[in-house]
């Protein structure tokens, strides 16, 4: 890897974060929320600059897969200004995935594009099964490092055979995760989470195989069962899952006393676990590997977490 080359992303990173945390203070800034846990308001939409470093690289490298979730960063930018109505955020949500299954279908080598152009029907499964994933990314973007932790594991673990390209987005994603590291100076905003549950979801749609996808969401699985318990809880208790709250299991660890530092170390560290079999096993170690991981989430609800119904 040319050392020049990480030098000059890297400068490039913290010189963008530096000049920009200021405007963002002035311009693009998070007011405290019953969902979230900062007191005053804090500078969003840090996501934006790993972004556009991102595209930028890809475009020159003729790399055009990023592309499609660049829409998603839009919608972001302007809902971390705007406050755009769910509704409509979910519309391009779903144009967004729609977008990265023609994508599939058309345009790559992956395994899925040939399920797709046999039975045109998938494409209402992966469509919602997309739009979950990049909820579920978002949602967990709830306190200070969680999200951009874990995605670095993740893109690590995915593009290691291909660590120069993926530098361009791993770098500036490091350098963000500096200043939103407890306690925060900066949010990546839904510029920053809608992007990566976004580019993730298209890593999974056009994997090379079936095992290749399997990998990736296993991976992903200390964010996705998270999410996923608290909305399946969420409805047995009848309430309304439309409505902001507080009743993931990182948040409700956080809200009982625990920091932002060391929940978040765990979510990380559970990823760079499934990280190593993801290399050195197959999926059944991986399966495994997850029920442990559900088994401690349950642990930790029980014995750390604030009661869910409280």
């Amino acid at each position: 890897m040319d050392f020049v080359y990480l030098f000059c992303i890297s400068a490039v990173s913290l010189i963008s974060y530096k000049i920009l945390i200021p405007f963002f203070k002035k311009k693009l800034f998070a007011m405290p929320t019953t969902r979230g846990f900062h007191e005053k308001r804090k500078p969003t939409s840090g996501g934006i600059i790993f972004v556009t470093i991102f595209i930028i690289y890809s475009l020159v490298n003729e790399v055009y897969l990023p592309l499609v979730s660049l829409p998603m960063a839009i919608v972001g930018l302007l809902d971390d200004k705007y406050n755009i109505p769910g509704i409509q955020k979910y519309i391009y949500q779903l144009l967004t995935v729609l977008g990265i299954t023609i994508y599939t279908a058309n345009f790559s080598n992956g395994f899925m594009g040939q399920y797709i152009n046999e039975n045109p029907y998938i494409y209402l499964i992966l469509i919602f099964f997309g739009t979950a994933i990049i909820n579920i990314i978002n949602f967990m973007d709830g306190i200070d490092g969680l999200i951009a932790g874990s995605s670095i594991i993740i893109f690590l673990t995915i593009f290691t055979n291909e660590l120069n390209y993926i530098s361009a987005f791993i770098i500036p994603l490091f350098v963000f995760l500096y200043f939103n590291w407890y306690p925060s100076k900066l949010f990546m905003g839904d510029s920053g989470s809608l992007f990566i549950g976004s580019y993730l979801l298209s890593l999974i749609y056009t994997s090379s195989s079936n095992e290749g996808s399997l990998k990736i969401i296993l991976l992903c699985f200390p964010l996705l069962i998270d999410s996923t318990i608290c909305l399946i809880r969420r409805l047995i208790n009848k309430q309304n899952i439309f409505r902001p709250h507080k009743l993931h299991l990182y948040q409700r660890l956080v809200s009982n006393g625990l920091s932002h530092s060391l929940v978040s170390s765990l979510y990380i560290f559970m990823t760079f676990l499934l990280s190593i079999l993801y290399f050195f096993s197959n999926l059944k170690y991986m399966v495994i590997c997850n029920i442990f991981i559900l088994i401690f989430g349950i642990y930790l609800d029980k014995k750390y977490a604030k009661n869910f119904n409280s």
